[in-house]
């Protein structure tokens, strides 16, 4: 594993604790929170990228 792959998956390890740390402020202050995973298709680069889509309501 390269260096910058190494700091890629440091970075999303952080960026999956801080959102996991705001789904669950979210639900514990009374919202209903749905997560879906959807795919982003690129013209350049490795296709179909995952992404996760957030909603919030009461």
């Amino acid at each position: 594993m390269t260096e910058e792959q190494r700091e890629a998956v440091e970075n999303l390890h952080e960026a999956l604790r801080i959102f996991n740390d705001a789904v669950g402020a979210a639900v514990y202050r009374g919202l209903h929170v749905e997560l879906q995973i959807v795919e982003m298709r690129m013209s350049e680069g490795p296709t179909p990228v995952p992404q996760v889509s957030a909603s919030a309501q009461l």
